[in-house]
């Protein structure tokens, strides 16, 4: 008999650092006010240092860095990284030191978190980049020299995706999976953010895993659909291989779509801060407007052309990221007068 897929995963040593199974809200006045049925998985409410998704990811690389002797955690990313402050977050959990080297970007400002970086005492550099994906040369390069001065430094990568960290996303697919069989839901599609694509991917398998056939949307955040299409390629092919899987199985109803991004990495669109806006006013729930606001942008875009009525269920990844809305100050504030709400 084939075995699952918690069997596998029991077979690579995990860190815990945060607290799940995370909630499944359905969200009755943001719904309401889109005409559909909505529900949220909250990994915004992970516990470790103001939550967010990364913490699954970091449970199993920080595993492999204490068992290979790691003194400090060495990560890389924007100015307002979210996967920055957990990593920090992380090796103080479990008594190591975290370096981070940050892009030296517009977002540099002592606020959300960038601050909290400092605050859990992180060794923070900066480098200069033209795009944020450059900078891994640059936390490399440290890693050498931390070697020198007599530390084991363990590098993980920007936004913390690996084959094994995507194994995170794998068990949050299947908590996913219980909680819609719970809750007696069959969703239409799921929805979640593309960066650099492991959510997406470690989502994706346990659901086909389950039978669950529905559309797995991933709404880039960065990246064109083309770009993203090979990333899930890579981890795909990747988990299947840790995981005893057949990497040619059928991955059912996939979509990417790359029109929500903007600029580029980090722009706060128009309608990511009306989004932004609608989730906070009807649900008391804050997005972030790098990941989750683009998301909820392109599920509200999407039913607004006619996808999803009243009597179809859609869910949405909510990936965290709320302290960086504090480093958006000015466009927020320039949104909120726009729309017509007197401010201080």
């Amino acid at each position: 008999m084939r075995s699952t897929l918690a069997d596998e995963l029991s077979r690579y040593p995990r860190e815990p650092l945060t607290r799940t199974p995370t909630p499944l809200h359905q969200l009755v006045h943001a719904g309401a006010r889109l005409g559909m049925d909505l529900h949220l998985k909250r990994d915004d409410l992970t516990d470790l240092a103001l939550g967010g998704d990364k913490p699954r990811k970091l449970e199993y690389e920080v595993a492999r860095a204490r068992a290979t002797g790691a003194t400090v955690l060495v990560t890389c990313g924007s100015a307002q990284s979210n996967h920055a402050r957990l990593t920090t977050a992380a090796a103080r959990r479990v008594g190591l030191k975290a370096t981070v080297v940050l892009s030296n970007d517009e977002r540099r400002t002592f606020q959300g978190n960038l601050l909290a970086v400092y605050l859990m005492g992180a060794d923070v550099r900066f480098a200069d980049v033209d795009d944020h994906w450059e900078i891994e040369g640059h936390a490399e390069r440290v890693c050498d020299e931390l070697r020198s001065a007599g530390e084991t430094p363990y590098y993980i990568p920007v936004s913390g995706s690996t084959p094994l960290s995507c194994l995170g996303y794998v068990r949050a697919g299947l908590e996913l999976a219980e909680q819609l069989a719970a809750s007696g839901l069959t969703p239409a599609a799921v929805y979640t953010p593309f960066g650099t694509g492991g959510i997406f991917a470690g989502t994706l398998t346990a659901l086909r895993e389950l039978d669950i056939d529905c559309p797995v949307v991933g709404i880039s955040v960065n990246g064109d659909a083309e770009q993203c299409q090979a990333n899930l390629d890579n981890w795909w092919t990747a988990i299947s291989a840790l995981l005893d899987r057949d990497p040619d199985r059928p991955r059912g109803a996939t979509e990417i779509h790359d029109e929500f991004v903007g600029r580029a990495y980090g722009d706060a669109t128009e309608a990511c801060l009306d989004a932004i806006l609608l989730m906070g006013e009807t649900e008391g729930i804050l997005l972030d407007p790098v990941y989750s606001g683009k998301v909820f942008a392109a599920l509200c875009a999407h039913r607004h052309e006619g996808r999803w009525p009243a009597d179809q269920t859609v869910v949405m990844l909510h990936s965290g990221g709320a302290p960086a809305l504090f480093a958006y100050e000015a466009e927020l504030r320039a949104h909120l007068t726009k729309r017509g709400i007197d401010l201080p």
